[in-house]
């Protein structure tokens, strides 16, 4: 494949260095980052592009990309495979290996950086994955679906039947698309409006320190944020596509995470993709009508979503066919990355010596289970969960731990597994390679639900069959450790060398096959499961205390950079971006810009 990709990333320090910061380390220092996964990986690639040669990673599994892991299946799911390259082409064959994500899966529209990444890299480019199977109780029953577009309009037909959804006096009763089309509008106009006034114009993901008016905005779940605002309209729609992701019930999580997480670019290409067929109605009406409010509506409605006309369609939600496991290996291998793999770092094993500001930074380890031995390092850049950094650095100031033990976090299992197909979902003649259940993500009671699946080789491999599907199941916990205390240790790493293939945490293998049983999937069988500590989060008074922001401030201080999903959000989009935000406030010396051509 021919691809020519000039990706370019202006750094126009200087005045943009925060007050009183200087130039952490020198080109030839020697940096050391604890941990391979999407922000170790992109960190190290990004510092060696600016002339950071000196660069060492330590791994504690003997892979890179962390929680960014895919395993590669035969499109029968017969077995383990590898996808081949054609050697006069160079295509991948992606249709008979199938790529199946156990963490990271999906590309939203935002993803700019993770774009940028497959093409500079060379890696085939990402397709959407169609249509949708929404089981809720909008359905007929608990075994029967429908298609997105209904599952959103039961929804707002139903809040307008009680009250919760007000009607605009101008909408007909009897069209039930305007009626839908115009609920939804109206409220995504008004969410954009909120989320500009709140968080204000955002670079790089994570929004600037709020005012304490936008905190108090903000001071609630984001559930109680849609309520509150008369967003009820997108309520249903968001339950699912922020819970699915695994970043928590709506009901619960704080809104500054759902805000941060449903960008306006994201809700309005989610919205055009999954209600396009009524928005070109809505439009016909619009093209034929007299009527001002309907103009002024169909002014409204094609300015807000992207496109605007069914060839246009924004595919908000798409795949990597090589998978995001071969993204991280091919940066790692492209760019000659030192990663040093099966490193154990000894408790207390990382010592900054703070009382000297010009001595190294310390790091005790074994690898693979051989000597401990020491190496000495000149910055330090910490990747791994914060709140286990006690554990592992030896003088973690007050600071720093007053802000890490704040966090808090879930559980994310994701199953690869056989069956055969599963009535009104993955028949071999629907379009609907992807589930989700509605009512199993609303609140901590339905903990351990199968709330969504992906039938992976229907995406990339175009394999039809009745049985023996070779399917990924997701499970969420927010009490996890209620639910069964193999999970409360959130420093666990599931190995993908661990023996018996699966039983880590056997509560939640039974619960999974309890819900197929439900559900009356026939012969399932469990390959292996990946139960995931998963999105490092502050509670409301953390954030209401500004302490994300204090920690974005205390970048650079006693030689270290935390950095990765504790230090942002759990989205690789927010990982990466975070990365580069770093480097554009304290790398004020590097002043050109990085070009990278592929």
């Amino acid at each position: 494949m021919a691809l020519l990709a000039a990706l370019v990333l202006f750094f126009s320090f200087g005045s943009l260095v925060d007050a009183g910061k200087h130039q952490p380390f020198s080109k030839d220092a020697r940096l050391v980052i604890v941990g391979a996964g999407p922000a170790g990986i992109h960190m190290a690639s990004r510092l060696r592009k600016l002339g950071y040669s000196n660069v060492t990673i330590l791994e504690r599994e003997h892979r890179v990309g962390g929680k960014s892991y895919t395993m590669y299946r035969s499109v029968m799911g017969s077995g383990d495979c590898t996808q081949a390259k054609d050697k006069d082409t160079g295509v991948v064959d992606t249709e008979n290996c199938i790529a199946h994500e156990m963490g990271t899966c999906f590309l939203h529209n935002g993803y700019h950086t993770v774009r940028d990444l497959n093409n500079e890299y060379g890696l085939t480019p990402e397709i959407p994955p169609e249509g949708r199977a929404m089981f809720s109780h909008y359905a007929e029953d608990q075994w029967s679906s429908q298609e997105m577009s209904d599952f959103i309009t039961s929804a707002i037909m139903a809040g307008i039947e009680d009250g919760s959804i007000k009607r605009s006096w101008w909408v007909p009763k009897f069209s039930e698309t305007l009626t839908v089309m115009d609920s939804l509008t109206t409220a995504i106009n008004k969410y954009n409006t909120l989320h500009a006034d709140i968080f204000g114009k955002i670079e790089f993901s994570m929004p600037e320190r709020l005012s304490a008016e936008a905190l108090e905005k903000i001071d609630m779940t984001f559930y109680a944020f849609l309520e509150k605002n008369d967003l009820q309209a997108l309520a249903a729609f968001l339950m699912f596509a922020h819970a699915a992701q695994g970043y928590g019930y709506v009901k619960s999580i704080p809104a500054f995470y759902g805000l941060w997480w449903i960008t306006p670019e994201l809700l309005n290409g989610y919205i055009q993709m999954s209600m396009h067929q009524k928005i070109e109605e809505c439009k016909l009406m619009g093209a034929t009508s007299s009527s001002l409010p309907m103009r002024t509506f169909i002014q409204l409605l094609t300015k807000l979503f992207v496109g605007g006309s069914a060839d246009a369609i924004a595919r908000t939600t798409t795949m990597l066919p090589e998978g995001y496991g071969k993204l991280w290996k091919n940066i790692h291998e492209t760019d000659s990355l030192d990663v040093r793999f099966g490193v154990e770092i000894a408790m207390a094993g990382i010592d900054r010596q703070l009382e000297e500001e010009a001595a190294g930074v310390k790091v005790t380890f074994r690898q693979d289970g051989g000597e401990s031995r020491t190496e000495e390092f000149d910055f330090l850049m910490y990747t791994a969960p914060f709140a286990h950094a006690k554990k592992f650095v030896k003088d973690l100031a007050g600071s720093e731990s007053g802000i890490f033990d704040q966090l808090r976090s879930y559980v994310l299992a994701t199953t690869i597994y056989k069956s055969d197909a599963v009535k009104e979902y993955s028949e071999p003649s629907r379009n609907t390679p992807i589930m989700y259940d509605a009512d199993k993500m609303d609140n901590y009671t339905m903990d351990g639900g199968w709330y969504a699946d992906r039938n992976d080789p229907a995406i990339f491999g175009y394999a039809r069959t009745q049985t023996a599907q070779t399917r990924v199941g997701y499970q969420f916990f927010e009490n996890y450790c209620e639910f069964d205390p193999k999970l409360c240790d959130s420093d666990r790493t599931p190995s993908e060398k661990q023996s018996p293939r699966f039983g880590e945490a056997p509560k939640v293998t039974e619960r999974f096959r309890k819900e197929m049983e439900i559900q009356h999937v026939q012969n399932v069988e469990v390959i292996e499961q990946f139960p995931w500590p998963y999105f490092h989060h502050f509670p409301k008074s953390a954030i209401n205390a500004g302490v994300p922001w204090d920690l974005v401030e205390m970048q650079g201080d006693r030689k270290t950079w935390w950095l990765g999903a504790s230090a942002s959000f759990e989205s690789v989009h927010d990982v990466l971006n975070y990365n580069l935000m770093i480097l554009k406030r304290h790398l004020s010396d590097s002043k050109a810009s990085v070009t990278m051509t592929v």
